[in-house]
């Protein structure tokens, strides 16, 4: 355990405090949040960017539920809330490929709709800062140091939700995790990242007819595939951009002449080390222009294709994994486990460079409170990818709508155990059920 001298009510100004601090507001962070606060906790969330959304807005993910088909079990909660506002504001689409029943969303709309769900739930944003370190007393965490324009602060919380993606906060406590190596056992390797980019002047017409024309193109795993430019750029000898997929792009929205999340870079990156995040950026950037130059050379309807965007930064599937009181196995996952303390169920599903499994059937497995819990902290869950889980479970547990069960969990876990005056490793999870699904989650 790490302990943290400073004391921040008289060496370091305190911003805010609140019953429940999540900090990270990604899919987990956001879902804490709202759990949290109709739970009824006061709730801050801390933010590095200056909008909330995670992987979805950071990244242009636009479609967060990919692995959903027709007969799909979907968790339900704050997944199903967002989603039915997404869709209100008309920022959420159908794919193009059936008969998937994922939706596309405008990750633009996302930080907006985002900010009115905070609004509307009193919740209180913190955008721009960044966590430095913990606040612990007495092997308890009680809230954290953050930089920002305003310098050093403080925010503190009786409660504290880690939905960094990395168990920053928990690593920061002293908890035990897990993390795979860069670059040697194959079995062992963290998963790439990717830079998503978007293109304008894009024969969307075009584009539409060739994918008519070749609807072998169209996976119903992975949606919407581009394939025969590859083919003909091999067939000319031109050199195929080598850091990523070698005979496909994805992409998902198509709007007003425009591809707007183009999916096929994909780089070496460890999401901790600061030296090996720039050099991700730098590369996947030059990745992307190259990529987009085949496009306007192979690919029917982008031959007068520019630059869109990048997006905001690279994205990490994987950093590290907390050893929780329990953890959550491949072996769970594929035989539809049930567990005693659940808390939320998900789709059979995977999502990894080498195991790739849409929701096809109704099959779905329950997920344990045990994995939210670290070892060596009190006060503390953790929510997102960086929950208790084997490296084969990643494919499925860094999922945007698992992210959002488990956040959703804790934050609900830790208003309750505020209420009860409890560790919230001693919730008593018949009473975090009866909640969760007063909050409209499907826990069996």
């Amino acid at each position: 355990m790490n302990e943290t001298m400073t004391e921040p009510s008289r060496q370091t100004p305190v911003l805010a405090s609140a019953d429940v601090l999540v900090i990270g507001g990604g899919p987990a962070g956001i879902s804490a949040a709202i759990g949290a606060a109709d739970a009824g906790a006061s709730v801050i969330i801390a933010e590095r960017y200056g909008f909330l959304g995670g992987i979805p807005a950071i990244c242009n993910m636009e479609p967060s539920s990919w692995c959903r088909q027709k007969n799909t079990v979907m968790p339900g909660g704050v997944q199903a809330l967002l989603e039915k506002k997404m869709l209100a504001y008309g920022a959420a689409e159908e794919p193009l490929f059936q008969p998937s029943a994922s939706y596309n969303y405008d990750t633009e709309m996302l930080k907006f709709v985002v900010d009115e769900l905070m609004e509307e739930h009193h919740i209180r944003p913190v955008y721009h800062c960044l966590v430095t370190e913990p606040y612990i007393e007495s092997g308890a965490i009680k809230g954290v140091f953050i930089e920002s324009k305003s310098g050093r602060q403080a925010l503190l919380g009786k409660r504290v939700v880690d939905c960094t993606g990395d168990a920053d906060i928990a690593a920061l406590c002293g908890a035990p995790f897990e993390k795979c190596n860069l670059g040697r056992d194959e079995k062992e390797d963290m998963m790439y990242g990717t830079l998503i980019f978007g293109a304008s002047n894009v024969d969307i017409s075009k584009v539409r007819d060739n994918l008519s024309i070749h609807p072998e193109m169209l996976d119903r795993v992975r949606h919407e595939f581009i394939s025969d430019g590859f083919s003909k750029a091999r067939a000319d000898h031109y050199p195929i951009p080598p850091n990523g997929f070698q005979n496909q792009v994805i992409f998902n929205r198509m709007t007003r002449g425009e591809v707007t999340a183009i999916n096929r870079v994909r780089v070496p990156v460890d999401g901790n080390d600061v030296l090996s995040l720039t050099q991700a950026e730098i590369l996947s950037r030059k990745e992307a222009l190259d990529t987009l130059e085949l496009l306007r050379r192979y690919e029917p309807g982008f031959e007068d294709a520019t630059l869109r965007q990048f997006a905001t930064a690279v994205g990490v599937r994987e950093t590290r994994r907390i050893i929780g009181n329990y953890q959550l196995t491949l072996e769970d996952i594929i035989g539809e486990r049930k567990f005693d303390d659940s808390v939320g169920v998900y789709p059979v599903c995977m999502d990894g460079p080498k195991l790739c499994r849409s929701a096809m059937t109704n099959a779905h497995f329950q997920i344990p409170y045990r994995i939210m819990i670290p070892q060596a902290v009190d006060n503390l869950l953790v929510a997102g990818r960086s929950v208790s889980a084997t490296k084969d479970a990643t494919h499925t547990t860094r999922g945007v709508d698992f992210c959002m069960i488990t956040g959703q969990a804790a934050g609900i876990a830790c208003a309750l155990s505020i209420k009860d005056g409890l560790p919230v490793r001693n919730v008593p999870v018949s009473r975090l059920q009866e909640i969760l699904q007063h909050q409209g989650v499907r826990i069996s």
